[in-house]
């Protein structure tokens, strides 16, 4: 299973977070999803949340957010799930945030990727990657996929995260 899962859904409202200590909570915000089948979702997006291309996130936007699923959680509904990585996708574009191996496949064995010329490589301050990708955890932004299993695609452009 991998450590990151995914919300996604259509934005329906944006709230700055409250805050129970004394610090000043504008810079964490709530964001409301509702799924593709009505189900919602909140999510706390803090500053140390990833947002792809720092695109601004706003009401009505089709967004997809992993959440660490070993970090703590509140038991309570809706959930309330605390974004590592944000992304606002393309039409019919897909994202996963996974550890890949050698060869290129997640480490829930799910999703194989192969490269092209065109696949864009980055770090996450967007600087171009030029090393191994194996070992390293992945934002990958895909299209479609083969129905084999792990299913195949071709990634459009991949987010490494570097180690601090």
């Amino acid at each position: 299973m991998s450590r990151y899962a995914p919300v996604s859904g259509v934005v329906t409202s944006i709230a700055f977070f409250p805050s129970d200590q004394e610090t000043d909570s504008s810079c964490a915000l709530t964001l409301t999803i509702q799924d593709y089948y009505g189900s919602q979702n909140t999510v706390i997006l803090d500053p140390t949340a990833y947002v792809l291309n720092q695109a601004p996130i706003r009401q009505g936007d089709p967004i997809i957010v992993f959440y660490d699923t070993t970090a703590p959680m509140p038991l309570v509904f809706p959930p309330r799930y605390r974004a590592a990585a944000v992304v606002r996708p393309a039409y019919a574009q897909s994202a996963y945030l996974d550890v890949f191996d050698q060869n290129l496949v997640s480490s829930d064995g799910l999703l194989k990727l192969e490269l092209s010329p065109l696949t864009d490589t980055r770090t996450q301050n967007g600087q171009i990657y030029f090393g191994t990708l194996a070992d390293h955890l992945m934002l990958v932004l895909f299209g479609s996929t083969t129905r084999s299993i792990p299913a195949q695609t071709t990634a459009e452009s991949i987010t490494v995260f570097c180690p601090a």
